[in-house]
């Protein structure tokens, strides 16, 4: 199974960079499998001048808990541009399964990136469009015009490898979840030769946020992601 935190790099919103900008986001959401919530991620995104800081938390419930009591915490900073985040910093720390710590760093200057995990260190060549897993779900809401797309591909590196993404832009469509009906954008994945794919509805009014994800594995098992609490401060 592709890690939990996966999850999370399907994204977010279709903002303008003519939107007012917000100094903080704090978002929780819920995550189950065939009905049973096995996690909760809490999530904080934070505007200093141009800079930004973002930080995710994701803790395990019920059995999950009680058999496997590996918390994840992720951190991804940089610098807020005319294009959007750039990140400087991503690091990725599991209390238990240490062997999955990762991290990377973005030198923009030499258009190198850096990975850091249980493989050792590597150089790779940085692409302009590189977000990290964390990111990414902010990035969306920078995009020009996403609402008038038909699809958009990013490069997202998760601290030990580098993954291109291409995204479907489906019309509008409404979405109702314990929190609310939103007016969303829903974005999906290009089929693909297994089942893999991910799902991501896009919360419009609500600074363009992922309000549902749905990550299918190549099995079929299905992970989902549900927003349950929101909070922003301009």
């Amino acid at each position: 199974m592709r890690t939990l935190l996966a999850i999370m790099l399907c994204c977010t919103a279709p903002a303008l960079l003519a939107a007012e900008p917000v100094r903080q986001i704090e978002a929780t959401y819920d995550v189950s499998t065939r009905g049973i919530k096995i996690a909760e991620i809490s999530e904080k995104f934070i505007r200093t001048g141009n800079h930004y800081r973002i930080q995710s938390a994701t803790k395990p419930v019920g059995l999950l808990a009680a058999f496997k009591p590996d918390k994840i915490d992720v951190i991804s900073m940089g610098d807020i541009t005319s294009q959007g985040l750039r990140p400087q910093k991503y690091t990725y720390k599991r209390t238990l399964d240490t062997d999955k710590n990762a991290e990377a760093t973005f030198d923009w200057a030499q258009s190198r990136l850096v990975l850091n995990d249980h493989q050792g260190q590597r150089s790779l060549a940085l692409l302009s469009d590189t977000q990290d897993r964390l990111s990414v779900l902010y990035q969306f809401r920078y995009i020009h015009l996403l609402t008038e797309r038909k699809e958009v591909t990013m490069h997202i590196t998760d601290g030990g490898k580098v993954d291109a993404r291409h995204y479907l832009i489906h019309p509008a469509q409404k979405l109702t979840i314990p929190l609310g009906t939103f007016e969303t954008l829903y974005l999906s994945t290009a089929p693909e030769a297994t089942a893999w794919k991910t799902e991501v509805w896009l919360a419009i009014d609500e600074g363009n946020l992922p309000c549902k994800i749905i990550l299918t594995e190549d099995n079929g098992n299905q992970l989902t992601q549900v927003l349950t609490a929101l909070s922003i401060t301009p």
